[in-house]
């Protein structure tokens, strides 16, 4: 069942693939083509946003930004719950060592995101930079709080109880998504053997969790007033806009990634390759639809990405489906999520994620590049920000992620035996 694949040219050496094909263990190639684009659709997310086309003067185009691009964090968590479970089932149920998983996912999270930290303090100290996202505001240098708690990964669910704390202090807005992962990932290894046992009730429950939360935020001002409790239209308003980026209103999204590697693993078991092939392109090609029309729907609010919670969960189911498709299908359907130059970018991908922001925010402070929404802007922030991003995530990658996940998995090895 095992996904060999021949080293690639050039390319940073993964110690995660690498450690999983030594063991006999799946990798998906595909999916790292996923992660990459997910990735690059946040990039360029924020690209047309600082160059001023994501407005409501150009209504059409805000629309296919956010129709695209805007959904790109969803995949990004399908693509967690998919790759960091598969191991599991491929093992049959077996998770391994709490400890050793502890410390690989600390290594691959963590260090870069400390990095990128302490380079956002010296930026902020030595230059005093622009917001990326309140236009003409300067960030200002963050409270020992906001840099405790930063670091600890609290700030988005401190953030629901404790108004002011700036994730990312403010010049990397983004990072929010690791306390998210990083509540996954001590999440997972309590529920993944009852997970694999039971994947319908699994998801079944995900699913629930959403919605419960997503509803109960949703009415919030009632719920207080049932309770007697009124804190304040502005403080209702932060808690619902703080709870959007807890981790139980994507609960479903890394759910259905959970699934998905356990319908992946079983039809690789059970089915002959005819067979995939002919359900596996159908399947990819409906559930692209469906997802492309959902995304639609969606983008009329214009930046917010899950204002339809019933939209929502459909999108993610058919974006997910066509995931594990596409990864099931013929070799020349995957060839544009499984090129060796697409899986290369998904290897230095997390950098890429992580200082983006950063730069556009010293961009803004530094020099006056235009931001008149016109397709000039587009080209010069493009231009600018996508290679200086992909140059700093290679560089993560190959001088300080890859070397401490090295290390932490011969650590882990030692601590599991």
């Amino acid at each position: 069942m095992t996904d060999q694949q021949p080293a690639r040219e050039g390319h940073i050496d993964d110690p995660g693939k690498s450690a999983r094909a030594e063991a006999g263990l799946p990798v998906v190639p595909s999916f790292d083509g996923f992660r990459a684009f997910a990735i690059l659709g946040v990039v360029f997310l924020h690209v047309f946003q600082t160059s001023g086309l994501v407005t409501s003067d150009h209504e059409l185009i805000s629309r296919l930004v956010w129709g695209s691009f805007g959904r790109a964090v969803e995949i990004l968590f399908i693509v967690s719950g998919f790759v960091v479970f598969l191991p599991t089932v491929a093992r049959g149920g077996n998770f391994g060592s709490i400890g050793s998983f502890a410390v690989r996912r600390g290594a691959r999270l963590l260090p870069a995101y400390w990095l990128i930290l302490l380079i956002s303090i010296v930026l902020i100290a030595a230059i005093n930079p622009v917001s990326p996202v309140i236009e003409g505001s300067q960030i200002g240098f963050p409270p020992f709080r906001d840099i405790a708690v930063n670091f600890f990964g609290a700030a988005v669910p401190l953030g629901m109880f404790i108004p002011g704390i700036a994730t990312g202090f403010g010049i990397d807005p983004p990072v929010w998504t690791l306390s998210v992962e990083l509540g996954f990932y001590i999440v997972l290894p309590l529920v993944a053997v009852a997970f694999f046992r039971w994947p319908r009730i699994g998801l079944l429950t995900a699913a629930l969790i959403t919605i419960g939360w997503t509803l109960a935020f949703e009415n919030l001002g009632d719920i207080a007033n049932a309770v007697h409790f009124d804190p304040g239209v502005k403080e209702l308003f932060r808690i619902r806009v703080a709870s959007e980026l807890q981790l139980p209103v994507w609960a479903y999204s890394f759910g259905v990634g959970m699934a998905g590697a356990v319908a992946w693993v079983r039809i690789r078991e059970r089915w002959d390759r005819e067979r995939i092939g002919r359900v596996a392109v159908p399947l990819a090609i409906g559930a692209l639809l469906v997802a492309a029309a959902t995304a639609w729907h969606l983008s009329s609010t214009l930046g917010l990405t899950r204002s339809s919670l019933l939209f929502s969960m459909v999108f993610t189911t058919a974006i997910a489906l066509f995931m594990v498709a596409i990864s099931l299908a013929p070799v020349r359907m995957q060839a544009p999520f499984a090129a060796d130059h697409v899986r290369n970018l998904g290897d230095i991908s997390y950098g890429v994620y992580l200082s983006h922001i950063v730069l556009i925010s010293v961009l803004l402070t530094e020099f006056d590049l235009p931001r008149n929404g016109t397709l000039w802007s587009l080209a010069v922030w493009t231009l600018v920000v996508v290679p200086a991003s992909v140059l700093y995530g290679y560089l993560s990658a190959r001088f300080l992620e890859q070397p401490i996940r090295r290390w932490a998995r011969k650590y882990g090895r030692r601590t599991a035996s």
